[in-house]
């Protein structure tokens, strides 16, 4: 859709006037309002994901959260073909970045706030999400099927030491009570942002988080999960630097260190980096993967030992 026309559309579903509307992504735009009002325009799929967050954010106290406002017209979201769009606040602030220490303090100092904030919230019919292993484990059928890449360059064994790593340790997060820990979360209704990345959490005079497309009524500790992965790399896989984190409580400890132990993130950082067909070439990335790679082993190394002892 042109931007005339995309503008035209705005106004006659929303009663949304735009001056200026810049892209960020193909589903997003960046728009400013005859008043200089700033927001962030998203293309979404899927209403049903749409309307739990609108009841969420409709009960959420004052927080660090980000979340949806109305339209002019007092419409939630407007329709365009089959896709749906909504209007958040821009919040002008930078991306904060895993690479600097008061970043990753930062991140999750709100994502604790973010927890505190949206437990015992009620939804209608929330969105169930697949265990997380599960969704790992297709994750990894997917990566399987890259393995030509990895014999065109050379990296045939860096394949099958990740797949096999990648399969133990699936085996044994497999075992554990994860069902169980999900009722007591549904009890407690505790909810969790579901993408813990770095850009998204925006640092303006304080710290806020975006794009809750993956918000579901999970165990928090999930989130700690994957913020400690994507901690990982910043801290040159050093066991004993993640920890001081405290991210969780000795009880969760055992949980976290073998779900962490996971090597899902290599997995999900070479599916996108396919995806993105990035100008960077494939054996450069994979040269940097299997060094990063080497580098972890000493963090298995330290976190099994960890695990004998509790």
């Amino acid at each position: 859709m042109r931007i005339d026309r995309f503008s035209s559309f705005l106004y006659q579903k929303g009663r949304l006037d735009c001056t200026e509307m810049k892209p960020v992504k193909s589903h997003v735009f960046r728009i400013k309002t005859p008043k200089e009002e700033e927001y962030i325009l998203k293309k979404h799929a899927k209403p049903k994901i749409l309307e739990q967050q609108w009841d969420f954010f409709e009960q959420l106290p004052a927080s660090v959260v980000v979340p949806f406002v109305r339209f002019p017209n007092g419409r939630k979201y407007i329709k365009h073909n089959q896709y749906f769009w909504t209007l958040a606040p821009f919040i002008d602030g930078d991306k904060l970045n895993y690479a600097t220490a008061d970043d990753r303090q930062a991140a999750l100092v709100t994502l604790r706030q973010f927890h505190q904030d949206a437990k015992s919230i009620t939804v209608q019919n929330p969105i169930k999400q697949q265990l997380f292993y599960i969704r790992w484990s297709r994750r990894l059928s997917t990566f399987k099927k890259t393995e030509h890449h990895f014999l065109k360059y050379g990296f045939e064994t860096l394949f099958r030491d990740i797949v096999r790593t990648t399969k133990l340790h699936l085996e044994l997060v497999s075992q554990l009570p994860w069902r169980e820990i999900e009722q007591r979360a549904e009890e407690k209704m505790e909810w969790v942002h579901g993408d813990v990345a770095s850009h998204n959490f925006i640092r303006n005079s304080s710290v806020y988080m975006i794009d809750f497309d993956l918000l579901s009524r999970s165990p928090v500790l999930y989130d700690y999960i994957q913020l400690g992965q994507r901690f990982l790399p910043y801290l040159n896989w050093d066991f004993d630097k993640l920890l001081a984190y405290q991210m969780v409580s000795e009880r969760q400890l055992k949980l976290w260190i073998n779900a962490i132990l996971v090597p899902t993130d290599v997995l999900r950082e070479w599916l996108h980096f396919l995806k993105r067909g990035s100008a960077n070439s494939v054996y450069h990335y994979l040269s940097r993967m299997e060094r990063e790679w080497l580098m972890r082993h000493s963090f298995f190394k330290k976190a099994k030992l960890m695990l004998k002892s509790i």
